[in-house]
């Protein structure tokens, strides 16, 4: 989907996380609901720890390590988010990284099962 709206407010998340199957379960848990205004779009992406050592644009990259292990078995969730104006990136970032967290202390109680 192309739209004409100029989203000049841009900021890439990664999260590394100790499986790919950590990584791409929470990219289905919070790539389930679509933003609820065109003002604010996000993609995701499971990528390697290298690809993200080896980004081109570190500028309002933030890395979260959550002690995932050696980068053999450690996956990284990359956000991007892109918006009209700094306020509904802000609300966007805040409002997945409730989503994040909620999602984390879910796998870690019910890691066992």
């Amino acid at each position: 989907m192309t739209d004409d709206i100029s989203r000049p407010y841009k900021s890439t998340v990664h999260i590394a996380l100790p499986s790919i199957q950590y990584a791409q379960h929470l990219k289905d848990v919070v790539s389930v609901d679509e933003e609820v205004s065109n003002k604010v779009v996000k993609s995701f992406s499971v990528v390697t720890p290298q690809e993200v050592d080896g980004s081109d644009d570190d500028r309002g990259s933030d890395v979260i390590d959550r002690e995932a292990g050696d980068d053999n078995s450690r996956r990284v969730l990359r956000i991007n988010f892109m918006a009209t104006d700094a306020k509904m990136l802000r609300v966007a970032m805040s409002t997945t990284y409730d989503m994040i967290n909620v999602a984390l202390k879910c796998f870690q109680e019910f890691e066992d099962l």
